[in-house]
């Protein structure tokens, strides 16, 4: 049973199955005990009670955390909601203006672009796999984490390493080659020459 305790309601039929409905869309059908209920009807009122059951499920989910249009989807689809279902409630969460991809990328960058933890390549792998559309993600990243930032990052975290190991840490770390590139050039330059034997 998708709803919760009064939102549902069963419709037990004369031959012995039943169905669930919610509660909002049995109150405005009309059926009492004995009404006749053709298949179509059934569909339509099945289609409209799994919407909103959809929505509330939705609702339920994005109150304990952001979550992306994928994730979302994600999360409803496993639950067994309808493909029509979930397209449903994604529409009227974005319409509601609590599903955005754009402002869970920011907050998620916010969150994990801490100083010095991960490059660029990183961090756009962890919101690709948060379900973030890549244009999306590549837009929060140039806004919020632009290449300046990311070589400051990687001149912090490389400061006293040598080249070899400065590139096994930042390659590491997922920054970018370029990034990658400066500060090798700048360990080099300031590396005291090698010693005469």
């Amino acid at each position: 049973m998708k709803g919760a305790g009064g939102e549902a309601v069963k419709i037990h039929l004369a031959d012995g199955s039943f169905y669930v409905l919610h509660a909002e869309v049995f109150a405005r059908s009309g059926l009492d005990q004995g009404s006749p209920l053709d298949p179509q009807a059934l569909a339509t009122l099945l289609t409209r009670s799994e919407r909103i059951f959809a929505r509330r499920r939705a609702l339920a989910l994005l109150s304990r955390a952001a979550h992306t249009r994928v994730g979302l989807a994600r999360k409803l689809a496993a639950r067994g909601f309808s493909a029509a279902a979930v397209r449903h409630a994604l529409a009227r969460m974005a319409e509601l203006g609590y599903l955005d991809d754009r402002a869970f990328a920011e907050a998620w960058l916010r969150l994990h672009a801490a100083p010095g933890t991960r490059g660029w390549k990183a961090l756009f792998k962890g919101l690709l796999g948060r379900g973030v559309p890549r244009a999306v993600a590549e837009e929060a990243l140039e806004d919020l984490y632009p290449a300046e930032v990311e070589l400051e990052q990687a001149r912090g975290l490389a400061r006293g390493l040598s080249p070899q190991d400065a590139i096994r840490k930042l390659g590491a770390r997922g920054f970018r080659t370029r990034a990658i590139s400066v500060v090798l050039r700048e360990i080099r330059k300031t590396a005291p020459p090698p010693r005469e034997e």
